[in-house]
C-alpha cells in the first residue's frame, strides 16, 4: 500500500497514526499539533469536573479519569520510561520507571495518555522512546510530546503564571519546581506563551548529520593501504533545537556550531550559569542577543561539557 503524505506549511506527515488523525480531526485544524492540544484540552476541562487540579498536575490522576490504570514497573520491555498496554479486558494501563526523576515520570505518564488520542492506538503497545531521525515514528513520539506538555502544563493557570513571573531563568526554576516539570518542558512551555520576543536555544556535544552519514559509510569501507579505521571528527558543541515565540522572526538553523569563544561555551564546560550578551556570527550576518543559560544534564555521557539550555531575548 501507498503511504500518504500530508503537507502541513514546512512540515510533511506520513505516519498511519498521524494522517488518521489530521483527517479525523481536520474540521478542528490541519496542523496536527493543534489538533493535540485542541483535544487535550478538552479531556482536560472534563478532568476538572472530577476535581483534577494543581499545581502540580498529576497525570495519574488525570489517567484514572479516563479509566486507565498507572502503575510502577521494572519490568519495562520496549522503553526506559513508560510504556502503554492495552489489557485482554480491554482496559489500558500506563508501567512507568519508578526510579525516573518524578519530573520525567510525570512526563512520561502524560506521554503515554497522548497516545490515546490517536485512532486505532490499542492496537498495539506504546512506549516512550526515539527512533532515528529518519523514521516517521518520530512524528508520533513528537505529537505525545505535545501533548504531554499540555498536560503536564496545562493552559489557563500556566499562561497565567508565566504573565505574572516573566521569562527568565529565575522564573523558569521556580515553574518548574511549581509544576513538577522539567526545565527543558517547562522553557518549551514558556516560549510557547509568546509573551514577548524570545526564543530557546538547547546545544549539546554531537556532530553534524553530514558527519555521521561519513562516519555510518565508512563503517563499510575498506582500507585499500591498510591504515585502520579513518579518524572521525570530533564533536563540537551545537544547537540540538530552537523554538521560538510568534514575535521572534531570528531564524537560528539547527547544528550551528557554538565557537569556544561564546559564553554559551562556557556554561557548557563550567556548568555556571550566565546572564548578559551572546553573539552569533551566521554566514551573512552576526546575530546578537540578551541570554540567560545553564548546563542541563546531557544526553550522552561527554567528557566535553553539558548541555545548555538558554532563553534568548531581543534588546
Amino acid at each position: 500500500m501507498k503511504r500518504k503524505f500530508v503537507k502541513v506549511g514546512r512540515d510533511v506527515y506520513s505516519h498511519s497514526l498521524v494522517v488518521g488523525l489530521i483527517e479525523r480531526y481536520h474540521g478542528i485544524s490541519q496542523d496536527p499539533k493543534e489538533i493535540m492540544r485542541s483535544l487535550v484540552r478538552g479531556r482536560l476541562d472534563a478532568a476538572r469536573d472530577f476535581g483534577w487540579g494543581g499545581p502540580p498536575f498529576d497525570p495519574r490522576v488525570l489517567a484514572s479519569t479516563m479509566g486507565i490504570h498507572a502503575e510502577g514497573s521494572r519490568k519495562l520491555t520496549l522503553s526506559d520510561d513508560a510504556e502503554l498496554h492495552p489489557t485482554s479486558n480491554g482496559k489500558l494501563v500506563i508501567r512507568y520507571n519508578p526510579d525516573r526523576p518524578k519530573a520525567r515520570q510525570n512526563f512520561s505518564i502524560a506521554h503515554e495518555i497522548s497516545h490515546t488520542f490517536f485512532p486505532n492506538y490499542q492496537d498495539q503497545i506504546n512506549a516512550r522512546y526515539r527512533f532515528e531521525t529518519y523514521d516517521p515514528h518520530n512524528e508520533l513520539e513528537l505529537l505525545c510530546d505535545v501533548g504531554a506538555s499540555e498536560i503536564i502544563l496545562p493552559s489557563p493557570e500556566f499562561d497565567s503564571d508565566v504573565s505574572q513571573k516573566g521569562i527568565s531563568l529565575s522564573s523558569l526554576k521556580s515553574l518548574s519546581t511549581r509544576y513538577e516539570a522539567s526545565p527543558e518542558a517547562t522553557a518549551i512551555r514558556m516560549i510557547g506563551t509568546s509573551i514577548c520576543p524570545c526564543a530557546l536555544l538547547v546545544l549539546d556535544f554531537e556532530h553534524k548529520p553530514v558527519e555521521l552519514s561519513q562516519i555510518e559509510a565508512a563503517k563499510y569501507q575498506l582500507s585499500l593501504f591498510d591504515e585502520g579505521p579513518p579518524r572521525t571528527p570530533s564533536t563540537k558543541l551545537r544547537v540540538q533545537y530552537c523554538v521560538s515565540s510568534k514575535r521572534f522572526s531570528t531564524f537560528i538553523p539547527k547544528h550551528k556550531s557554538i565557537d569556544e569563544s561564546c559564553a554559551l561555551y562556557d556554561v557548557s564546560v563550567n556548568t555556571e550559569e550566565y546572564r548578559g550578551n551572546v553573539r552569533f556570527p551566521l554566514e551573512y550576518q552576526e546575530l546578537e542577543f540578551y541570554a540567560e543559560a545553564m548546563a542541563i544534564p546531557s544526553r550522552f555521557d561527554s567528557d566535553l561539557g553539558s548541555r545548555v539550555l538558554a532563553i534568548l531575548l531581543l534588546q
